[in-house]
């Protein structure tokens, strides 16, 4: 049994605390960038410190720390774009793979649909994640993720 504490962690009943609050992920990596510009801050106070302005340097570090997250998710954006590209459908013979048939699946979207689906069903990335990969609005993958499954509904039943 679990007691309420306070700060949005629960005590067990050994007297552990569990932390029931998870972040989305944009806002993790956002905590992230924050916790590292502190940490620098720290790291390097002797050198800052001592400056007229040392916020002005520390959201300097924030912002570098953010684009360094938005380009590692544009690499990956751009290694797993191979992996979504059209491709012939494989001959399915043998027992039933929900991975590959959803594959296959997904090769019949267009390809912003099918890009926005795989990257949140396949990488699950948040929508936020998926907005800054492919370069649109949130909207914008909201519109094409609805779009995908309302597709993907019609082929499940009219059998594939």
């Amino acid at each position: 049994m679990r007691q309420s504490g306070s700060w949005g962690a629960e005590e067990t009943t050994t007297g552990a605390l569990v932390n029931e609050w998870e972040p989305p992920a944009g806002v993790q990596t956002l905590l992230d960038a924050a916790q590292d510009s502190y940490v620098q801050l720290y790291l390097h106070w002797d050198k800052v410190g001592g400056s007229a302005e040392p916020e002005a340097w520390l959201y300097r570090v924030a912002v570098d720390r953010c684009r360094d997250y938005r380009g590692r998710l544009a690499r990956g954006a751009k290694l797993f774009r191979p992996l979504v590209a059209e491709a012939p459908a494989a001959a399915t013979v043998g027992a039933w793979e929900p991975a590959n048939d959803f594959v296959a699946l997904l090769r019949q979207l267009p390809t912003r649909q099918r890009v926005a689906a795989a990257l949140f069903y396949q990488a699950d990335m948040s929508i936020y994640e998926i907005s800054q990969v492919m370069g649109i609005s949130e909207g914008a993958v909201n519109s094409h993720l609805n779009r995908a499954r309302r597709t993907l509904k019609a082929l499940l039943e009219a059998g594939g």
